[in-house]
């Protein structure tokens, strides 16, 4: 018997669906759908530049001295013309690379 449809999980969304609660815009991205490093355009050392911008910038955001949630992001984002040299990047918490990028972006 065939199953019926549902309203996709999402507020707002409208779309039905028929698998796990969500409508084909809406899927989560499964581990094999996401984009390698590589592929992304990161260089082949990245994990290794990742880390030692970590150590260097002893586990701590360089903004708020955070440590929770740590990204290593661009100092000067590349697409603007900064490098994936290690003097271009430096560490973030999560809640301040957004903040970053929201200003960038506007």
């Amino acid at each position: 018997m065939p199953r019926a449809t549902s309203i996709c999980l999402v507020a707002g969304c409208t779309a039905r669906t028929l698998r796990d609660g969500r409508c084909g815009d809406h899927q989560l991205r499964r581990g094999w759908d996401r984009k390698s490093s590589r592929a992304l355009g990161r260089p082949g050392d990245w994990n290794s530049r990742r880390a030692r911008v970590l150590a260097r910038d002893r586990f701590a955001c360089q903004r708020c001295s955070s440590h929770k949630e740590l990204e290593v992001d661009h100092i000067v984002p590349v697409a603007r013309g900064g490098s994936w040299e290690l003097d271009n990047l430096w560490v973030l918490c999560r809640s301040c690379h957004r903040r970053k990028t929201y200003y960038e972006d506007r």
